[in-house]
């Protein structure tokens, strides 16, 4: 049956209704899809039953497994404040003379490597955990195969150390406070104590990577500052290597015994109560959504193929057979048959 109703045919039927018959004919092209739009809704209504058993049947049971039968995810959260390296290279002595006190701010300031603000900190500090490097040192140094990949069985493919950190990188986020200029740390495990513990994990290899680094920088300065005393034999400028050369050392000592060195922790790894993942709920609705969309999109498709093999059959039907569309006792119109209140309202007044 076509909802537009135009078969063509408009001779009046044996009950002489001819202004029914061609009513078809007098519709516009917004009323014929105004038409259709109403026969699409009422077959989808007819169908009522069909859609909320299906829609609310899988919904509602994703919705149980994902509550109660898929692996639940914790994660660990923890809150720090990037710091500035507590070392102060600049030299201001007003007795050495200006030429004296530029060179050695200047120098200053190229072994403090300049000043970088919380969010510079930030995004470096997150770009060293998120590295490969990193991740892979951080899981030959805690032994966290095992945690990360679990059981392999003799058979399964080999693990890479990429896919590892893969894995790993996967788990670990982080969200910076541009307001309070915290950077929050998220780990994600199955189970709430080992999220704890690894996050805990990144933390203090973050801490001694950047330890090192400036332990490192420190010695090469103070050492690349011992090789200029010997080379110069200004007395004056010797006093003022040999302060720069104290200050890096210092800047090497600090480093090593500063508890809070390169940030600060705010809030210590901690896992909240509740499971982070799967939303029950959410995928619920999301199934529920996808479901509903299915069983609509299949009940018009389905009707969409009856309506084309009848007008197939019509077409091929033999010349001498009677035509359903134009024989019809009463008048009644293929319009009339998708929506009759719609129709009779179009007929012309006598």
């Amino acid at each position: 049956m076509d909802p537009s109703g135009s078969n063509g045919h408009s001779a009046p039927s044996a009950g002489g209704d001819a202004s029914a018959h061609g009513t078809h004919a007098h519709l516009t092209d917004a009323q014929h899809a105004t038409l259709q739009l109403l026969y699409y809704v009422d077959l989808l209504r007819s169908r009522w039953l069909l859609i909320a058993s299906f829609t609310i049947g899988i919904g509602l049971g994703y919705g149980l497994y994902t509550k109660f039968l898929t692996v639940k995810w914790y994660r660990a959260q923890a809150i720090v404040t990037p710091v500035q390296p507590e070392a102060s290279l600049s030299m201001g002595t007003g007795a050495a003379g200006d030429v004296v006190d530029g060179l050695g701010g200047g120098i200053a300031s190229i072994l403090s490597g300049g000043g970088a603000d919380t969010v510079t900190l930030a995004e470096r500090y997150t770009a060293i955990m998120n590295s490969y490097a990193f991740t892979t040192d951080l899981v030959n140094k805690y032994h966290l195969e095992h945690n990360i990949i679990g059981v392999q069985s003799p058979n399964a493919p080999t693990v890479t150390k990429w896919s590892v950190h893969t894995m790993i990188a996967d788990r670990f986020s982080t969200e910076y406070d541009y307001k309070s200029g915290n950077l929050t740390l998220y780990f994600l495990d199955p189970s709430p104590a080992e999220a704890q513990r690894v996050l805990g994990f990144y933390l203090d290899s973050l801490r001694d990577k950047l330890r090192n680094e400036e332990v490192q920088a420190g010695a090469s300065a103070a050492a690349s500052l011992e090789e200029e005393v010997r080379k110069t034999s200004d007395a004056l400028l010797q006093t003022q290597l040999y302060e720069l050369m104290a200050r890096q050392i210092q800047r090497e000592k600090l480093a090593q015994v500063q508890s809070d060195f390169a940030f600060k922790v705010v809030e210590p790894p901690v896992v909240p109560d509740n499971y982070f993942a799967p939303k029950a709920r959410r995928n619920a609705t999301l199934a529920a959504s996808i479901t509903f969309a299915f069983v609509c999109i299949w009940i018009l498709a389905a009707d969409f193929i009856r309506r084309a093999k009848a007008d197939f059959a019509a077409v091929n039907q033999t010349p001498d057979s009677p035509d359903t569309a134009t024989d019809e006792p009463g008048g009644a119109t293929d319009n009339e048959e998708i929506h009759p209140r719609f129709v009779r309202n179009l007929r012309p007044k006598a």
